[in-house]
């Protein structure tokens, strides 16, 4: 039986009718796997419980989840799963084991160091749900369902040009995104869907580690953010020129992308962009 996936953006940055938004980001996926079996799994939580309200809105049962996974340690993905937790019992929450509450930004210099880290106790909280996987290679979480960490070197790169830090022995070391997985989903025909909810390491970097691990395939979709609200066109440009390169045939995109940045990838890619909205369903396979 063929796999199939739909995907339903429960909440992220842009207005919609009838829907609360915020600056965050949480997408309730459905996905029958390659051995016929259907399951239902959420990927981040937003940064308070509206993505929960939206998906009572849109009939979504959050209860019947079966597995969610944590993109990354930032709150405005993570903060909203006390409202996960307090509807679903069972479900067990995959993440990074770098996973810490311990994430800083000074916004690329731009202002003091300030915390947008996973809210201080929580991790210990509901330490019983997590299973952490690690950040040296691709954990399969299921059938067809993989988890990629970041092992390009040099990262911290862009962690210190972007002024994205952690706190670590009270020192300051720039940040690696070692902390951040991207979920990648099997469908038939030998291709993917790959969801990276920040795209912190950047889209060209994301495409080629999926491409080291499944060197065959091909990225049907890419969806999430791209980190390039302060980016500047030729950085925004490079992301059209990776994702035109590697073929993807659909980039749907917003959060952490940027108005600006998104109307260069519309103006380059006009007939593979979509918005990210509240209430967005989308067909992957």
């Amino acid at each position: 039986m063929p796999a199939q996936l739909t995907a339903l953006v429960l909440i992220e940055n842009t207005a919609a009718d009838g829907l609360l938004s915020e600056h965050g980001l949480s997408i309730r996926l459905s996905y029958r796997q390659p051995n016929g079996r259907a399951l239902r799994l959420l990927l981040d939580f937003g940064q308070t419980g509206a993505f929960a309200r939206n998906a009572s809105t849109l009939g979504v049962d959050l209860a019947q989840v079966d597995m969610a996974v944590l993109s990354h340690a930032h709150y405005d993905h993570a903060d909203g799963m006390d409202a996960f937790f307090a509807t679903n019992t069972q479900a067990p929450l995959y993440l990074s084991e770098a996973c810490a509450e311990d994430c800083w930004s000074t916004k690329g210099g731009t202002a003091e160091a300030h915390y947008i880290g996973i809210r201080p106790g929580m991790l210990a909280s509901y330490r019983g749900r997590f299973v952490p996987v690690p950040t040296d290679r691709m954990t399969t979480i299921a059938d067809g369902i993989h988890l990629v960490p970041h092992t390009t070197p040099g990262l911290a790169k862009l962690g210190m040009r972007a002024g994205m830090l952690r706190r670590a022995c009270d020192e300051w070391v720039a940040d690696d995104f070692a902390h951040e997985l991207t979920l990648v989903l099997e469908l038939d025909g030998g291709r993917l869907a790959v969801f990276s909810s920040c795209s912190h390491a950047g889209l060209p970097t994301i495409i080629d580690e999926v491409a080291e691990v499944f060197p065959s395939w091909h990225v049907a979709a890419y969806v999430g953010g791209l980190h390039l609200v302060h980016a500047n066109d030729e950085e925004v440009l490079a992301v059209s020129e990776a994702a035109h390169s590697a073929g993807v045939d659909r980039l749907y995109t917003g959060h952490c992308t940027g108005s600006h940045a998104y109307g260069l990838l519309a103006a380059e890619l006009p007939d593979c962009l979509t918005q990210l909205h509240p209430g967005l369903a989308l067909r992957l396979g």
